[in-house]
């Protein structure tokens, strides 16, 4: 800590990205003020200052500098100095006596992410180092951490092989490898090119991508290409639903989601979740009254001949990557065996990339539909696709609802304003329904 005019401060500085999941910046910025190399474990405390519309966060870091000396005018300072100081922002105090508390007394929460906790970027530094001289590869620059937060850790390394990326997820999405793999046997120009896995921790050691994302991509020739070579890859994977099943692709079919509805529509506390109340009692209890309708629009979408397949389960235009002749779909960890257009219903909200088409959405609709009339005519194909934007959209909810619930305890703010937030956008849009 360092002395200011009203107290003892942290380090702290204004970052170029909002997302607190960007935690290279924090490393970049500790280098640069303080000459310290450190990798950043978590975030410990959030808060929303509404007045001035900023939102100040506190996060751990682990010090990879053993010899760094302390620049003048800084200190450390454990529990006892804490006590006897007047910090600049008080709301700190109780963080910081809560992080000395947990070294005291170190009974670490088993649902904690591996990567905010110390020790742990050494191994994975050392499992990297290994895998790259068995590949005959060299690191040209020393491992960099791009994001963390509860649901991923990204680090890159420049290599005699160009940029190398690492992924480590928790136990919840372990199986972005797998998923990856069994769908790269058949389409390895389309998905990431994974070098190396540790299974057990679930590691991921994959080549850079290339390209540009689609969503930095305004043509739209690119986005009517992305989505058919997509449903392709959805209507031949139909035929493999057996094998992906016994492979640990989980069930999510249809018939399922009127019961995983229900179970989510009773959780009062995930429904209420968040900084600001998304929806209100009376929201809550308006969704509990359509459960009846939503289920019968479940038999109803069940109704039409449409194979369940593979659905990526979080695809957004951030998710696939343009080449000069190529697309690559990548972050699979939600995929699933489900009805496949629920992939498509928030890929298809995408008027802030490509502005100035009207109607854009319907075009795609239509470009992404054409490839599945060889099981129901356009039209029976448009009504099955209007009874998946409300189901795809509470689909989205259940997703982020499984997610959040492995999550540690203090780190569920991280994602749980994204449960309400699907279902106000449900019921905004089963409003407009209502009133036309």
């Amino acid at each position: 800590m360092y002395g200011v005019d009203n107290g003892w401060s942290l380090p702290h500085f204004v970052p170029a990205k909002n997302h607190f999941a960007h935690v290279g910046q924090i490393d970049r910025a500790m280098q640069e003020q303080l000459g310290i190399d450190v990798r950043t474990l978590c975030c410990v405390y959030n808060d929303l200052d509404t007045e001035s519309d900023r939102v100040n966060r506190v996060f751990a870091l682990e010090n990879h500098s053993p010899s760094w000396q302390l620049p003048a005018g800084y200190v450390w300072i454990g529990e006892q100095e804490l006590n006897k100081l007047q910090l600049a922002v008080p709301e700190h105090f109780a963080v910081l006596e809560a992080w000395f508390d947990e070294f005291k007394d170190p009974k670490i929460s088993i649902q904690r992410v591996p990567w905010a906790r110390l020790g742990w970027f050494e191994r994975v530094s050392a499992w990297i180092e290994a895998q790259l001289n068995h590949l005959g590869i060299s690191a040209i620059s020393p491992i960099e951490q791009l994001r963390a937060w509860g649901i991923s850790c990204i680090m890159r390394v420049n290599t005699t092989a160009g940029n190398i990326y690492f992924k480590a997820l928790p136990n919840v999405l372990a199986n972005d490898a797998l998923f990856t793999q069994s769908l790269a046997a058949s389409y390895p120009d389309n998905l990431p090119k994974i070098l190396a896995v540790e299974p057990e921790q679930h590691w991921i050691l994959m080549r850079d991508f290339g390209g540009t994302i689609l969503s930095e991509n305004s043509d739209i020739a690119r986005w009517e290409v992305a989505l058919r070579l997509y449903a392709k890859i959805q209507i031949n994977e139909a035929s493999r639903v057996d094998k992906l099943l016994a492979l640990g692709w989980p069930d999510r079919r249809i018939y399922k989601l009127p019961f995983h509805i229900e179970m989510l529509l009773s959780d009062t506390e995930a429904l209420l979740a968040g900084d600001f109340i998304i929806i209100e009692d009376d929201d809550i209890e308006e969704l509990r009254g359509l459960i009846p309708q939503f289920q019968a629009m479940c038999e109803a979408l069940a109704s039409y001949n449409i194979p369940q397949t593979i659905v990526h389960g979080d695809l957004w235009a951030k998710n696939v990557v343009v080449t000069d002749n190529n697309y690559i779909y990548f972050d699979w960890p939600t995929g699933a065996i489900a009805h496949p257009f629920f992939d498509i219903v928030n890929f298809l909200y995408i008027e802030k990339y490509v502005p100035d088409i009207p109607d854009v959405r319907t075009h795609l609709r239509n470009i992404y539909l054409e490839n599945w009339t060889i099981y129901e005519p356009m039209e029976r194909l448009i009504e099955a696709f209007e009874l998946s934007i409300t189901l795809g959209m509470f689909y989205q909810a259940i997703t982020y609802y499984w997610i959040v619930s492995n999550l540690e305890p203090l780190a569920r703010w991280e994602m749980e304003v994204a449960v309400p937030l699907c279902l106000e956008k449900l019921l905004q849009y089963n409003r407009g329904l209502l009133q036309s």
